[in-house]
């Protein structure tokens, strides 16, 4: 089963139109925030996505240096209207709204990002639990830049393509649906085993895609701290 983006929001989408990522689009929500990301993306180069010289060699900032304990919350841009939580590993716990407009996410940036050489924006991976809705699991990744959607995203039924994006996790390789530099799981059924499979022994979790320009891709997200961060996610919005 493929995703279809619908009208009303899902995952990433629902940060945009929920107001969380205002900072993004102004007042402008619905078919604008859609592309917000990708406007974002362009306004350093022609798709968010550029060769660029290797990072010379010399001293760690003082960010790099400071211990686990002193990192700040994984915010994306825009997205400071949410409240932080806690901070479990490289995961953190963020809560926006009241009541059953409720919602509450685990985020997390990736740890490594491949190639070096390749300019991009900054990623995030980020799991939702939307109280009034009754989402539980859902996936959602800000690629930090345009890519190459899926062959069966193009034309429902073909085969999987090499160049198609993916969550790799463990043995398991789950296809995404992306839009305007934004991917889901192609397959929402598969959102609760994928969120377990996060929870348990798993060291990391690697997105693959391939760029608009055909620039492979690949980032890697450390899981040590999710399971926590995820309960507490859920025990946010339980309340």
């Amino acid at each position: 089963m493929v995703r279809v983006p619908r009208l009303l929001p899902v995952g990433a989408l629902a940060l945009l139109a929920s107001g969380l990522v205002t900072g993004l689009v102004g007042a402008t929500v619905g078919a604008a925030a859609l592309s917000a990301t990708a406007v974002q993306a362009q306004q350093a180069e022609p798709d968010g996505f550029s060769d660029a010289e290797p990072a010379k060699r010399g001293r760690r900032s003082r960010r790099e240096r400071a211990p686990r304990a002193e990192r700040k919350a994984a915010t994306p841009p825009g997205m400071q209207q949410a409240t932080p939580v806690a901070i479990f590993g490289d995961w953190n716990v963020f809560v926006n709204g009241d009541g059953r407009a409720k919602l509450c996410y685990a985020i997390a940036q990736p740890q490594a990002r491949s190639p070096k050489t390749l300019k991009r924006d900054t990623a995030y991976l980020f799991v939702s639990v939307r109280k009034g809705e009754n989402v539980q699991n859902e996936v959602a990744v800000m690629l930090g830049f345009p890519s190459k959607p899926a062959a069966s995203q193009i034309k429902p039924g073909s085969a999987a393509a090499p160049t198609d994006p993916t969550l790799n996790l463990g043995t398991g390789r789950y296809g995404l649906v992306v839009k305007d530099g934004n991917a889901w799981l192609q397959n929402p059924a598969e959102e609760a085993r994928v969120v377990s499979e996060m929870s348990a022994r798993n060291p990391k979790l690697v997105i693959k895609t391939t760029s608009l320009r055909g620039n492979p891709t690949s980032d890697e997200y450390a899981l040590a701290g999710f399971a926590e961060a995820m309960k507490r996610t859920r025990d946010e919005c339980a309340k």
